[in-house]
This record gives C-alpha cells, structure tokens and sequence, in this order.
C-alpha cells in the first residue's frame, strides 16, 4: 500500500513539475487518461500536451486516497483539487479519481488508467 501512495505522490510531483521523464517510468505505454471534463488521453497525447505547455498543472493536491491491492495491479481512489492551465487559461479542478496501477513480471508499477469525475460545486 505504501509503494502504491508512494507512486502517486510521484506522479503528483512529476505533474507540477512537468517532469517528462519521470512520467514516462510511471506512465504505461496503453495508458487510457479520462480527465474530469471527459476529455480523453493517451500516453502520447497527455504527455504531448504537458511538453508543449497546453496544459500545465499550477497546483495540485489529493485527498483521501483509498488503495485495493490485487495480486498484480492496485485501484486508487480519492479527491484531486487542483489549478491547471489549459492553453493559457486557469481553471479550477476538482473531482472524485480512480487510477488503476499494474506490476509487471520485474516488480515495476506503472499507471495503466485513470479516471476523474468532477464533483458539484462546494463538495
């Protein structure tokens, strides 16, 4: 469970910082990324849009997180708020997420899915 929580607050980093490379380690090749607004991603395409500065991520916090372990993958639940820049413009995030992490056969973790929900205002 603490490995789990230890990668998202990886990824939670690599996302303010833009870390390209260090989201590449975390980020599976067939990664399905479905943002809150139902907007969804690839590896490539979320990765793309953080490297050209489309969308950049100002602040961002979870809360909550609930981690199933499964004999190879683990499910993460919790509260994402954040502040994004999408093509310039700031807005205001926040949702209920899920992430579905996998270990491979080297004891690897990487994140293979992730979904948001955006929560009503004042939640």
């Amino acid at each position: 469970m603490n490995t789990i929580l230890a990668l998202e607050e990886r990824r939670r980093q690599a996302l303010l910082t833009a870390d390209l490379q260090a989201l590449d380690r975390l980020l599976a090749t067939g990664l399905v990324y479905v943002h809150s607004t139902g907007a969804a991603d690839t590896k490539a395409s979320y990765t793309a849009k953080l490297a050209s500065g489309s969308l950049k991520y100002l602040e961002l916090s979870f809360s909550g997180l609930v981690v199933q372990l499964l004999p190879q993958a683990a499910i993460v639940s919790g509260r994402m708020a954040a502040v994004v820049s999408k093509d310039g413009q700031p807005k205001n995030v926040a949702s209920q997420f899920m992430t579905v992490w996998a270990c491979d056969a080297n004891g690897h973790w990487q994140l293979h899915a992730h979904q948001g929900t955006p929560l009503p205002a004042g939640t």
